[in-house]
């Protein structure tokens, strides 16, 4: 997906905050021109090349999440303070949203995220004549996939039933989750297609051709529970070599 402007978001606000409307998928350097956390990463990897550590180590890892806590945990004391809010002193008594395990829609969403790591064994031994590049971004679609489209799922449920307590609250950001679930699973499906059109896989045709179908009609689960007003006409930005790698 990359960036995208929702339909019910507007060009303003938008324009405020593109990060809040990016997936960080995608060409990063392309991203990083308009989301401040695709170049944070960026530059989180310049700095390890630079004192050659490894950016992947897990020591590494975490003292990057924890400076990057650190420095959120001070702008939430200083927005606090600035709103008469004492951080220390909060009501507990509130009500908590349902777990999302008891909505269909996500018991469905995980099961088909079964089916995404089913299909990325299917791609773990190719024959020789196949075309790499497909494979490789086929896999990067569906492992990106895998976790996320859960994630994203579980908080279209709790943002919506949060909306629906408070009747002034109308953010729509549950709307947005959803439609960042819809798209990974639409390009799934593309990605599906076209490695069933790929002759030296032909032997897996007819399980891509299902997977594909499976991701297909999971779409249309998501747009008649969470946006089923709008049509999915949307421009993306910085995934361009995945879209044209599909393409029909």
């Amino acid at each position: 997906m990359g960036v995208i402007k929702p339909p019910w978001v507007s060009q303003k606000w938008f324009r405020q905050c593109p990060f809040n409307y990016c997936d960080h998928f995608g060409d990063k350097q392309r991203l990083a021109t308009i989301c401040k956390i695709c170049q944070e990463e960026l530059d989180y990897l310049a700095r390890c090349k630079k004192e050659g550590k490894g950016p992947y180590d897990m020591r590494n890892v975490f003292k990057e999440i924890g400076d990057n806590l650190a420095k959120t945990m001070i702008l939430i004391r200083e927005e606090a303070q600035r709103m008469g809010i004492d951080l220390n002193n909060l009501d507990d008594d509130y009500e908590k949203p349902p777990s999302a395990k008891k909505y269909p829609i996500y018991k469905l969403v995980t099961k088909y995220a079964d089916h995404v790591e089913k299909t990325m064994n299917n791609i773990s031994e190719v024959p020789i004549d196949a075309d790499m590049e497909l494979l490789k971004n086929a896999m990067d679609v569906f492992s990106h996939s895998r976790h996320y489209i859960i994630a994203k799922i579980a908080r279209a449920l709790s943002s919506r039933w949060y909306e629906e307590q408070d009747s002034e609250g109308d953010t729509e950001d549950y709307k947005t989750s959803a439609l960042f679930a819809y798209m990974a699973i639409e390009r799934n499906s593309r990605a599906a297609l076209a490695l069933s059109r790929h002759k030296p896989l032909s032997d897996l045709k007819q399980k891509y051709l299902r997977f594909a179908k499976l991701s297909i009609e999971l779409t249309e689960i998501i747009k008649r529970e969470f946006f089923p007003k709008y049509k999915q006409s949307y421009r993306e930005f910085g995934t361009e070599e995945y879209d044209q790698i599909f393409k029909n």
